[in-house]
Formats: structure tokens, C-alpha cells, sequence
């Protein structure tokens, strides 16, 4: 299931590196210079093969990138993001147009109505602790784009669910309120991955998707 999950959702290394046109040690320093993540995941495998030839036992190692990495290595290459610090400036400026957008927009409006305290958590240790996040391949495994708006929107959705969910019990919330909360989750569930069957039961899918639709009736 694992196996099946990550080939249909990422790119092992071998297809990211014929897809994008590079080489392995082109990846490799990317990401010693923090210009890239790392995989998203890596998988040491002992494995048994037997075929009409032989038995053997083989030691595999893979790892998988996410599907819009050759967009994030296009964007290096585009605007010429040769240093880590140019990589991460761009990623900030990126990340702060997508909060922009949001937040001028109508569920923006929306949820600042409900959570006027929500971009509080917007500060500068924020933004290095999602860097950091990015470039060791967490996004890659939580959000379906592992771009800077789908990094900015998985992570003010989760916020704004898990706010509404302290604040307003399935039996108490209002009409409006409620509404809004299903606007959150169905946008929530566009922007955030699947995540591995093994992983789900621990996940802000779980918990800000499965049980609130199941808890709120939505």
C-alpha cells in the first residue's frame, strides 16, 4: 500500500531527475545550499525477489520527491535563485503574496470575521521555522503542491478549523458559523495531501477534515 501510495503521488528519484532534465549531484548540491528539500521520502527496503531464474535477497534505497519539485527547480533556474539566501527570499515573498490574496479575498474576509486573531501567528520565527519545514521535505509530505500559496493555505486552514473546533461545539455553532467552518474543511482538503494510509490516523486530515465532518455533520 505504502509503495503504491508514494509511486502515484511522487516522483521516485530516478523519474525527477529524466523528468527535470538533471543530474543527481545537481540535486544533491541544491539542497546542501538550501536552495531545494530533500526528499520527502526515503525508503530503505530489504527485499526478497524471486523470479523463474533466481532468489536473492536485495538492499534498495529510494526516494521520493514531491510531483511539483521540477516547478520549484524551474523557479531556481528562472530567476536565477543561486544562493540559499536568494532561495529563501523568493520563498518569503512568494509566501507573503499568498497571505496577501487570501486574506483580500471573500473566505479571508470570512474567517477574519470569525478569528480576528488569526494572522498573529505570521511573525518572522514563523516564516524561518516554515523554511526550514520546506526544505527538509515536510511540505512534500502535508499539502498536494508543496509551493509557497498551498504551504501559506495548509497552514492558516489548520489554525482556523482547530480554532473553531475550541470554540464552537458541534450542538452550539450557528448556521453562518458552520458554513464557514465547511467552506474551511472542503478548501482545506483541496490544498492538503492525502498523506500515506499508515500516517492518516495522526495527521490535521484526520483531525481537521475526517472528525470534523463526521462531528459537525458536514
Amino acid at each position: 500500500m505504502l509503495l503504491n501510495y508514494l509511486y502515484a503521488n511522487f516522483y521516485e528519484e530516478a523519474s525527477l531527475l529524466k523528468q527535470s532534465q538533471i543530474s543527481r549531484d545537481k540535486i544533491q548540491l541544491f539542497i546542501r545550499e538550501k536552495r531545494a528539500p530533500q526528499p520527502s521520502y526515503v525508503i530503505d527496503a530489504n527485499l526478497g525477489a524471486v523470479s523463474f531464474v533466481s532468489q536473492a535477497t536485495l538492499s534498495e534505497n529510494y526516494r521520493f520527491y514531491p510531483k511539483t519539485y521540477p516547478n520549484w527547480l524551474n523557479i531556481l533556474r528562472s530567476e536565477k535563485l543561486d544562493t540559499g539566501d536568494k532561495a529563501k527570499e523568493y520563498f518569503k515573498q512568494a509566501y507573503q503574496a499568498a497571505g496577501q490574496s487570501f486574506f483580500e479575498s471573500k473566505l479571508g474576509n470570512d474567517l477574519l470575521e470569525e478569528h480576528p486573531t488569526l494572522p498573529d501567528y505570521l511573525t518572522p520565527v514563523h516564516f524561518n521555522e516554515t523554511w526550514d519545514h520546506f526544505l527538509g521535505g515536510v511540505f512534500g509530505v502535508c499539502t498536494r503542491e508543496n509551493l509557497p500559496q498551498g504551504i501559506f493555505e495548509k497552514q492558516l486552514l489548520v489554525r482556523f478549523i482547530d480554532y473553531m473546533k475550541q470554540h464552537h461545539s458541534p450542538e452550539n455553532i450557528s448556521p453562518l458559523s458552520k458554513s464557514r467552518l465547511q467552506t474551511a474543511v472542503s478548501f482545506l482538503n483541496k490544498v492538503e495531501a492525502d498523506f500515506a494510509p499508515h500516517e492518516v490516523p495522526t495527521t490535521s486530515r484526520q483531525r481537521c477534515i475526517n472528525d470534523v465532518r463526521e462531528q459537525y455533520k458536514i
